[in-house]
């Protein structure tokens, strides 16, 4: 091991056993500058290191500021939605999580139950289930934007940047894209354990570190299966349920093709065991730095040719269908309105109409 690798030690594990990595990828970009990335040979974990002193601020929202595509300058203001458009897309989460919950554990079937959603932002994850079942919900966050909105939405709110969780014996606890922005979260997660009920479930869900780029500025560690559940295990979770999930299809809109089956990871827990067979985890955990690397690049390769290709192709296809009929129909109205003052083509379907009824 480098003497570099003595001051750095896994964000999941706590293990010395790591080694400093670099990636240049043109299409899964990495955050190589001011940035360290260890892979860990005792969980197959990446932990990330950034080495100025800035970091990502979440309690005055300007983490989900994106400055790309939505903000609006009005009289040299930045214009703002009260909350980031992207949660359009996050809301859908619900979705896949709902149906995972119903097959993992019997908490979805009470008519009334208490929930709390750890780094929830607005708030529309138990607003969605409070659709679906009376729910006592909790909202625990630093975004105090975000947290008047789930207030509005009906949540009980947590400030995480002043306030500690002091309620308890929560049915289920759900922590959607949070743990990678941590840096070390066997803390919190021993502290949501005390919060979760003695029956109770608890729904966690991160990116996949072979299923999605180690480009973002705010994420601290990226997981496997195998690290993730070795890290709940190890703090004394019953793992219920664990899989993959993806992105929902609207993230196209905003830009994002990366979502995929093998996108994001799952894992449903409880403090007490299930009698579910549940299939064994193989660690697989390269034994060298250039076999993590060469994983992780076939993995991104195979993702961008059965995947990304096939989502952008179809985009192709169906604006290039929307295109060709605009633009022959907008010319055949041009020629004809110009030369018959009337729509042919309005006339002709007119005319189809009558011989259809």
């Amino acid at each position: 091991m480098s003497n570099e690798n003595l001051n750095y030690k896994c964000r999941v594990c706590d293990a010395s056993n790591i080694e400093k990595f670099k990636i240049n990828h043109y299409a899964f970009s990495t955050k190589n500058k001011n940035w360290k990335s260890f892979f860990c040979f005792d969980c197959g974990a990446v932990s990330e290191f950034k080495e100025s002193s800035d970091e990502v601020k979440y309690s005055d929202g300007s983490y989900r500021d994106n400055k790309d595509n939505f903000t609006t300058q009005l009289d040299e203001k930045k214009v703002l939605p009260p909350i980031d458009p992207w949660s359009v897309v996050s809301f859908k989460r619900w979705i896949h999580i709902w149906k995972i919950l119903q097959s993992s554990s019997s908490v979805t079937s009470n008519q009334n139950f208490k929930m709390l959603d750890y780094g929830g932002y607005n708030g529309f994850l138990p607003y969605a289930f409070s659709q679906r079942r009376k729910i006592d919900s909790y909202v625990a966050d630093l975004d105090k934007k975000g947290l008047k909105m789930a207030e509005f939405l009906g949540a009980k709110t947590i400030d995480l940047s002043k306030d500690k969780i002091i309620e308890k014996n929560f049915d289920l606890i759900t922590v959607v894209h949070v743990l990678e922005h941590l840096d070390t979260p066997v803390k919190q997660l021993r502290e949501l354990k005390e919060s979760l009920s003695n029956s109770g479930v608890m729904y966690i869900e991160v990116p996949n570190l072979y299923g999605f780029p180690l480009a973002d500025e705010s994420h601290k560690i990226a997981f496997t299966h195998y690290s993730l559940i070795k890290l709940l295990k190890d703090i004394g979770f019953k793992v219920l349920n664990f899989g993959y999930t993806k992105t929902p299809e609207e993230s196209v809109k905003f830009d994002y093709y990366y979502n995929h089956e093998k996108e994001n990871l799952f894992v449903v827990v409880g403090l007490q065991s299930d009698k579910q067979n549940l299939p064994k985890l193989n660690s697989n955990i390269p034994k060298k730095i250039n076999s993590f690397k060469y994983n992780l690049m076939f993995a991104y390769a195979k993702i961008m040719v059965k995947k990304i290709s096939v989502t952008l192709f179809k985009l192709v296809l169906r604006y290039t269908r929307t295109f060709s009929l605009f633009l022959i129909y907008g010319l055949v109205e041009l020629v004809t309105l110009k030369l018959f003052k009337i729509s042919l083509v309005n006339k002709l379907f007119n005319k189809w109409q009558r011989v259809k009824k």
